[in-house]
């Protein structure tokens, strides 16, 4: 009896636990939002140079920092219906998705740089 009134105790803390870390990954990502507008703003402006709209590297990272904004949501919204659904582990897989688009953006400018010698035409 006090057994499973232990597991429940247990499974209501994981979950509480959960809840936090959902809130501050959706207060992060939503104050992300702003400078990732404005770098998409500014994302043209790497075109600049002839050649640079050719370069596979350059047209990636562009993409990148466009499909951020949908990866933010989608992840949000995801996590949260997961979260609603009792699906902890794959509610936290699914808020990293912004995360693992910022790591590509992240790799795509260090290619950019050791390929290109950081001209974003090459």
């Amino acid at each position: 009896m006090f057994g499973i009134f232990k597991i429940n105790l247990i499974i209501a803390t994981l979950r509480e636990k959960l809840k936090i870390y959902l809130i501050v990954n959706t207060i992060v990502l939503a104050l992300s939002l702003f400078p990732a507008l404005v770098m998409i703003l500014f994302s043209a402006m790497m075109f600049d140079s002839p050649g640079s709209e050719d370069n596979l590297i350059t047209v990636s990272i562009v993409i990148c920092m466009i499909a951020y904004p949908i990866m933010v949501l989608l992840g949000i919204t995801l996590s949260w219906i997961l979260f609603a659904k009792k699906k902890g582990k794959i509610s936290i897989l699914t808020s990293l998705i912004p995360y693992l688009n910022l790591l590509i953006i992240i790799a795509l400018f260090v290619a950019l740089e050791v390929l290109c010698n950081g001209n974003f035409a090459c």
